[in-house]
């Protein structure tokens, strides 16, 4: 089981979180407000997870949340971005994301924070983690969020663009439609702070993908 108390970091965690969706969108001029506290708890409970799983969007089971802290069950393949990074995976699973996100899309919904690390993986399939800045919006923001935060944390990925592409494949198979056209913006603000290598960030970012947005 994994065990995640709300300590001092988590909360600034939430604070630079709520911060950075905030600004950003009134920087793109499509103010919106992020989740509030006491929903960021909420979501992480028995409800939220049992909507998601009707979307057929697996979570770790919750083993109990209460005073703060939150148990849930381990799943052992770690998250999606270690896991590519050290050769256990390939394409596929970004694939699988990009079909989880476009489900949250058609049911009304965001991640908001949708980066790689917040999916867990266990052999071919994924489990979604960290629910609590989960959305009821079908905003172009917090649809361009979604997307731009995922692409963002993968962004110093020397394989990026096949990782794009299976993401991108994987969500216009729910959603019928291209990615919502502040994505790729979101994605390049994002990545500076996501990036652990810079120089293989500037060389994905000016690759072209413009393809994938819906105008």
């Amino acid at each position: 089981m994994v065990v995640k108390r709300d300590k001092s970091t988590k909360i600034f965690h939430e604070y630079v979180l709520s911060g950075t969706f905030a600004s950003i969108s009134l920087l793109l001029a499509h103010p919106s407000t992020p989740p509030s506290p006491e929903m960021v708890t909420e979501n992480e409970g028995l409800e939220m997870r049992k909507m998601l799983d009707g979307l057929d969007i697996p979570t770790p089971k919750l083993i109990s949340l209460k005073d703060g802290e939150l148990v849930e069950e381990y799943i052992e393949g770690g998250d999606l971005y270690r896991a590519v990074t050290e050769g256990k995976i390939d394409a596929f699973h970004f694939a699988v994301a990009g079909k989880m996100t476009g489900k949250m899309h058609n049911a009304g919904y965001a991640f908001i924070d949708n980066k790689a690390q917040n999916y867990l993986v266990r052999e071919n399939r994924l489990y979604r983690t960290d629910l609590g800045f989960i959305k009821k919006d079908t905003s172009v923001f917090s649809r361009s969020m979604d997307i731009g935060s995922f692409l963002a944390s993968i962004m110093d990925i020397s394989e990026y663009r096949d990782m794009e592409k299976a993401f991108y494949e994987g969500y216009v198979s729910e959603t019928k439609s291209g990615f919502a056209y502040l994505s790729l913006v979101i994605r390049n603000i994002l990545s500076v702070g996501f990036s652990s290598d810079s120089r293989t960030v500037l060389r994905n970012m000016l690759l072209d993908s413009s393809s994938l947005i819906r105008i």
